[in-house]
């Protein structure tokens, strides 16, 4: 049986990424630094009137919820503070929205999907996911970098940060973001609520009604619908 052209655009990106890691982690270790990723457009750069260290200032987030985005048609992934005041929405397809929403309710999906198999390809060479960074926003899209530790070795990877979120949560590893994306894309609780349209997320967020969680408050998994 002939496999359908869209699982086919999305089976050769994910095949070549799987060969590009297998290759990178059986390489010879070495310890010269990992350079910005030249295809990836200039570094960051501090926006006028921003703080000089505003690129490398980094703050944790914590993964909160995945909402339905009515109006946009798409999902996102809300990231906090862990002062819970301050809201990094990261807008996903709905592939990544769907492996997220499964961690969140700590719940494994029938089938592997694509973030599993990543993670499963790192941990059989022997690494781990130890930190996740969200670097730069650049014509409304983030670029990041997922960081594996393999034995003394540190790789440090360019990956979407809806992958890398998802992986990053299944080593509990730390998500970090740099003070320039937080202060350009973050935004508080009541403005991503009023983008929701109403309606709790997988984690529980939007106003509570008819006995549902609030923003939050985490979702029963056998509630969602993902």
């Amino acid at each position: 049986m002939k496999t359908p052209f869209r699982f086919g655009l999305v089976l050769a990106p994910l095949s070549a990424a799987l060969i590009a890691l297998g290759a990178l982690l059986l390489l010879p270790a070495f310890k010269a630094p990992i350079p910005h990723s030249a295809a990836d457009g200039p570094a960051c750069v501090p926006k006028k009137g921003a703080a000089p260290n505003s690129c490398t200032e980094l703050i944790e987030l914590e993964v909160r919820d995945v909402i339905p985005m009515v109006e946009a048609q798409t999902h996102a992934v809300v990231l906090t503070t862990q002062d819970g005041e301050v809201v990094l929405p990261i807008f996903v397809d709905e592939s990544a929205a769907v492996a997220i929403a499964f961690r969140l309710a700590h719940i494994h999906p029938p089938q592997p999907l694509a973030q599993d198999l990543l993670g499963s390809v790192v941990t059989e060479l022997g690494a781990s996911v130890v930190e996740v960074r969200i670097d730069d926003l650049r014509d409304d899209i983030y670029f990041g970098r997922v960081f594996l530790q393999q034995g003394k070795r540190r790789v440090a990877l360019d990956a979407r940060p809806s992958d890398s979120i998802a992986m990053a949560m299944d080593s509990e590893a730390r998500i970090l973001v740099t003070r320039k994306v937080l202060d350009e894309a973050g935004i508080s609780r009541e403005e991503i609520e009023a983008l929701q349209g109403g309606g709790p997320g997988v984690g529980g967020s939007g106003e509570p009604h008819h006995g549902e969680p609030g923003f939050l408050s985490p979702t029963p998994p056998e509630e969602i619908r993902l």
